[in-house]
């Protein structure tokens, strides 16, 4: 009976002694997991591109249709606001949109394109249209958001991205509504 009894007990004591504790992440290791580090590339810190600043216009020759992870938007101004959506693909946001609840005014979204985030504006519908699904347009490129239907703050979604000569990207993530 006592065998019967040891064994086991010996297991999870074994078991306990050999596992380690998780080890925690540091602060560089968190900004550059969100793409904050000090050691941004070179265009993000360059004038206009800075990594929190946002252009009208894409930069000469990136691919429009290549959505890139947001990181620092602190310094973006999406307007007056009574909510907003964000595009997340994996563990990346890769757009942020907002929009006033009346339904005559277009939204804002901003999109990270060839290292520098541009602003880009939705069709008039209001923050409604953010939530079901709208279309942002840019100089030369537009992002149409298609959500799964229904009204869960988290949700499936496809997004396509079409540059003016024809060229899309498709994108499948969650579109993250508040």
């Amino acid at each position: 009976m006592m065998r019967r009894l040891v064994l086991p007990l010996s297991a999870l004591v074994l078991a306990a002694c050999s596992s380690e504790p998780a080890e925690q992440e540091d602060a560089d290791g968190f900004a550059d997991r969100i793409g904050q580090s000090a050691e941004a590339p070179e265009l993000a810190k360059a004038g206009p591109n800075a990594p929190n600043t946002a252009v009208p216009v894409p930069p000469a020759g990136a691919d429009l249709t290549a959505l890139q992870q947001l990181g620092d938007i602190g310094g973006i101004d999406l307007g007056p606001r009574d909510g907003g959506c964000t595009l997340m693909v994996g563990s990346e946001e890769m757009l942020i949109a907002a929009g006033m609840r009346d339904k005559a005014l277009p939204g804002k979204a901003v999109v990270r394109l060839g290292g520098s985030l541009t602003i880009v504006d939705a069709d008039v519908g209001g923050l409604d249209a953010i939530r079901n699904g709208t279309t942002f347009n840019g100089e030369g490129f537009t992002v149409t958001v298609s959500p799964a239907a229904g009204d869960q703050q988290s949700r499936p979604v496809d997004v396509t991205v079409r540059d003016a000569a024809g060229k899309t990207q498709s994108y499948s993530g969650n579109w993250i509504c508040a």
